[in-house]
């Protein structure tokens, strides 16, 4: 509902409030508790109580007059009363009592109730209360709701909002987990090859490889089981943080409580701890497995060529992410090769990092021309690379993991953003829209604006969510998508929805149209039948009389306007789209139109005339939601990813001083040391960003492929322009800092130090 005072004029003065306005019955005051605190309770059809807030902030007393309005349809209310809300008070609403049977007038459904509230004697136990009334109501399903339960009733987002979380944690934990296994190994791999003189010591006065995996496995479980303990707390803050984050860009309520449970911290710590034994037990296997003499051998100088299995995994690997990211969208389109293309970037980066010594290596080849032009330095840093290419390679792992995420999330997001701005921009072809700036548009407002002179064609459109029940992986799942209710009459001079098979002229009856993506997704084509759920919940088995390529712009699902309509709360539209009558010429009656609309608007509380190009695509707001969740959720990940390369990059460093004393006790200065540091550190860059860049892009060509159809991302010159600033320069300064530090000290200090 929306509120305007009487300002003398048809259209009233609106009221902005902070919440949405609703209306009761006044029988059901008693379950706020709400109490009286002037005038009386509502005595006819005529008359309205209004909460003191609301009251308040239009500035209107007992005896008043205030003009309440369903949709766009207005009405003139005498204020017979203010109630105080209830001790908690009324953070999601504002209210407005009328008498029960205004109540059910009013109602777009007077035939349905919701719910029946129920207030037990003093002393009754609920729950008993509630499982006597379930088995006294025969012939129906009924569910009963006490204590906090009834908030899942109360406040329909609050169920919606615990489901998303519990399929975001399934989703992204699985991911989290992966990357922190990943990035773990790559730095224990980096730990375990600077200590490889003291472990190829101990295999040399027999030490087994169990007790070296017993040695190691013994410490990776003191340092992760220390850490995870020290996580778990700050991981609550978090939690609260990210609460704040995604309350800020709606998909959770302002006042969603998140509870606060230690199970969650075990099973963290639990997983962590034993993801880094895997990562250690991984990164140990090398050194453990081989003979005493070679594992003496390699610890002064590295192996320089890779297995044959390795590089057979690496290169099965790499081809398995290029076919999951490309090929899959290709066969199975959807929502599934979506998700496939997004989660292939692991699988990638998991075969780049095994054969990244080989691309270091590549690397230093192409680079070396420049390099020695620097004849000490440059010399030095070729031949580092060169030779340590093992030990660079777990630098760049986790510098290239952050690189290629930060890059495919950002142009997936933006891929689906402009795709849905220009399928909104063409789609919409009439000449004008009407939409309401408080609530939705009453369905009869359509017939006034067909009547208004010139006009000739006016489509409504409901807007609402519906589930689609099919079978993937031979399991039934039913997933939302969004819908809107259109009239097929003249439609093609309102909207275009990029119509690819089938047509929206029969779309009438029991039928629905699908988007390329919808139908790909739960795999029907034209003729075949869906089965939906509408809003309210009904289940009905429709045809498929059309398949359209604008979804992203307009909903997934489109249905007759009647039947979606039929079957949500409100029963209103959510926008007009109307086309004057043709001219003769070709043009249509533009200024008798927008006379005629204007002249209806002023008349009309909350109604807004605006142009094709004002009106934004109605998806936008979702998708914007769900980019901002997909990026508030990665982003925490790509921070843990950056954190990992700054240790990784400083380790890397930092265990090289007794090299560095070496260098400087044979003649060579401070200057060429550094000089040659900083050229290694392009090594390792270079190497990162193209590997990453090459990562990103067959997973961003795959969402491209199963959200447009289109082969080419969207890509942003400037934004990825400054993640590789950003990343250079993160690389740079782990590298030349510890560098800085290393070098303080006197050379032969540095040499016997690690003896």
């Amino acid at each position: 509902m929306s509120l305007q005072k009487d300002d003398g004029s048809a259209r009233g003065e609106p009221v902005p409030l902070e919440h949405p306005l609703y209306g009761h019955g006044w029988s059901s005051a008693a379950l706020g508790p709400f109490e009286l605190a002037e005038g009386n309770e509502p005595g006819g059809a005529g008359e309205t109580v209004l909460d003191a807030g609301l009251a308040r902030a239009a500035g209107v007393e007992v005896g008043d007059t205030v003009r309440l309005s369903v949709g766009t349809t207005p009405q003139d209310y005498k204020v017979a009363g203010l109630v105080d809300a209830p001790a908690n008070g009324l953070g999601r609403q504002s209210a407005a009592f009328f008498t029960d049977a205004r109540a059910a007038g009013l109602s777009q459904r007077p035939d349905r109730l919701t719910a029946i509230g129920v207030l037990g004697e003093d002393g009754t136990d609920a729950g008993g209360l509630a499982g006597r009334i379930e088995a006294a109501v025969t012939g129906t399903d009924v569910v009963t709701y006490t204590g906090d339960a009834i908030g899942d009733l109360e406040f329909l987002d609050v169920g919606r909002s615990r489901g998303f979380l519990v399929m975001l944690s399934a989703s992204f934990g699985g991911t989290a987990l992966g990357v922190v296994v990943f990035v773990v190994s790559s730095t224990l791999g980096l730990a375990i090859h600077q200590r490889r003189r003291e472990l190829a010591m101990l295999r040399a006065v027999a030490a087994t490889p169990r007790q070296v995996h017993k040695l190691i496995g013994s410490e990776v479980l003191l340092v992760a089981g220390a850490g995870a303990v020290l996580g778990a707390a700050p991981g609550f803050l978090v939690a609260g943080l990210l609460r704040d984050a995604f309350a800020d860009v709606g998909v959770l309520p302002a006042d969603f409580e998140l509870s606060f449970n230690p199970l969650p911290a075990v099973a963290a710590v639990l997983l962590s701890v034993l993801g880094a034994l895997l990562a250690g037990f991984i990164a140990a296997r090398r050194i453990a497995k081989i003979k005493p003499v070679e594992a003496l051998s390699e610890s002064q100088v590295e192996k320089g060529e890779l297995g044959r299995t390795r590089k057979a995994v690496a290169l099965g690997l790499l081809g398995l992410g290029l076919v999951t990211s490309i090929v899959l969208p290709l066969l199975i389109p959807g929502q599934l090769a979506i998700a496939g293309a997004g989660g292939s970037l692991l699988l990638l980066m998991v075969g780049s990092a095994l054969i990244s010594p080989v691309l270091v290596q590549t690397t230093t080849r192409l680079l070396t021309p420049l390099l020695m032009r620097s004849k000490v330095s440059g010399y030095l840093a070729a031949a580092n690379s060169t030779a340590n290419a093992r030990r660079l390679s777990s630098a760049v792992v986790p510098l290239a993991l952050g690189t290629a995420m930060a890059l495919m999330q950002l142009s997936m997001l933006n891929t689906v953003e402009v795709t849905a701005k220009e399928q909104a921009a063409t789609g919409v072809v009439s000449d004008y829209v009407v939409t309401s700036g408080t609530t939705g548009l009453s369905t009869d407002l359509a017939e006034k604006v067909r009547a208004v002179d010139g006009v000739g064609t006016v489509t409504p459109v409901a807007r609402s969510q519906v589930l689609i029940t099919y079978v993937e992986i031979d399991k039934p799942v039913s997933n939302p998508f969004s819908a809107q209710g259109l009239e097929p009459r003249d439609l093609d001079r309102t909207l275009d929805l990029d119509v690819r098979e089938g047509s929206l002229d029969e779309l009438r009856g029991d039928t629905v149209a699908l988007s390329r993506i919808a139908a790909d997704t739960a795999r029907l084509d034209v003729g075949d039948t869906a089965d939906v759920d509408l809003g309210d919940g009904t289940s009905k088995e429709l045809k498929v009389v059309a398949l359209y390529g604008k979804g992203l712009g307009f909903g997934d699902v489109t249905l007759p306007h009647g039947m979606l309509t039929e079957h949500t709360a409100n029963q209103q539209d959510t926008a007009l789209l109307v086309t004057g009558e043709d001219d003769g010429g070709g043009g249509s009656a533009g200024g008798k139109v927008e006379s005629g609309l204007a002249d209806l608007a002023d008349g009309t509380p909350g109604l807004v005339v605006q142009s094709p190009e004002e009106f934004g695509a109605v998806e936008q707001g979702e998708f914007t939601q769900q980019s901002s969740t997909s990026l508030i959720a990665n982003a925490l990940l790509i921070l843990y990813v950056l954190i990992a390369v700054v240790n990784t990059l400083v380790m890397a460093t930092t265990g090289r001083s007794r090299e560095f004393g070496m260098l400087r006790l044979i003649g060579t200065s401070k200057q060429q040391t550094r000089r040659m540091m900083f050229l290694e550190s392009w090594v390792v860059i270079l190497t990162a960003v193209v590997v990453g860049i090459a990562l990103a892009i067959p997973p961003a060509v795959g969402a491209a492929l199963g959200t447009t159809g289109q082969p080419i991302p969207y890509v942003e010159p400037l934004a990825w322009g400054g993640i590789v600033v950003f990343v250079a320069l993160l690389g740079w300064l782990s590298i030349s800092l510890p560098t800085r530090s290393a070098l303080r000290g006197r050379p032969i200090d540095a040499v016997y130090a690690t003896e």
